[in-house]
């Protein structure tokens, strides 16, 4: 953080970034909950879906996570940020000020810290070493929270996601009682649906 950034300014900006996660402010992973689910009624996918990976610095996901509140205000700063803090009536010119050159002095090395966090979780992680991404930072938060490799290589292959195909499956889940937040695979879907099916038939064998 800039020597010219005052405590107050650095609190207002991780509490303005935290509010837009789209994630939250709490480390919580969808693949993890749907494992958790599938397993409290007894199904079993041929392949995980919850994967722990080991993060920089031998940090849990969650406090990984911490480390890139800021990361995340810098990256996402002109999208979401720039007009509520120009519009921001507690905040004085000078302080705005400080805000904006602290967001034009860091973009770069925010995206060079971001392919560093990519290439040290390729390393720590032989089963990312290979998955081809559009950008670093599909990887770093995907492993963060613990997607499978395949999710995430399809995730971040905007170009050729079926998103048509994506809503009809989350409905599918939905029918089946699983609130599904996140997109799976188009293979880790499709098993997950028939393992679906097969459960139903098991449990009318059952009666």
């Amino acid at each position: 953080m800039s020597k010219t950034m005052d405590k107050k300014l650095q609190t207002y900006m991780r509490d303005m970034a935290i509010n837009n996660m789209p994630f939250g402010r709490e480390w919580y992973s969808s693949a993890k909950n749907l494992e958790d689910a599938l397993r409290a009624r007894g199904i079993k996918l041929p392949q995980k879906l919850y994967y722990e990976y080991k993060m920089p610095g031998e940090l849990q996901p969650g406090e990984f996570m911490d480390n890139l509140i800021m990361d995340y205000f810098v990256s996402y700063f002109h999208n979401w940020f720039a007009k509520d803090v120009l519009k921001d009536k507690n905040l004085t010119v000078v302080q705005k000020a400080k805000i904006f050159t602290y967001v034009w002095k860091t973009r770069g090395k925010y995206k060079d810290r971001l392919k560093k966090y990519e290439m040290e979780i390729r390393k720590l992680n032989p089963e990312l070493a290979r998955v081809v991404v559009d950008d670093s930072r599909s990887l770093v938060y995907g492993a963060m929270f613990g997607f499978a490799p395949q999710e995430i290589a399809y995730f971040s292959d905007g170009a050729h996601r079926d998103l048509v195909k994506e809503q009809e499956n989350l409905k599918i889940f939905k029918s089946y009682g699983l609130d599904v937040t996140y997109i799976l695979a188009p293979k880790n879907a499709e098993a997950l649906i028939t393992a679906l099916k097969q459960n139903e038939l098991n449990k009318v064998k059952d009666r």
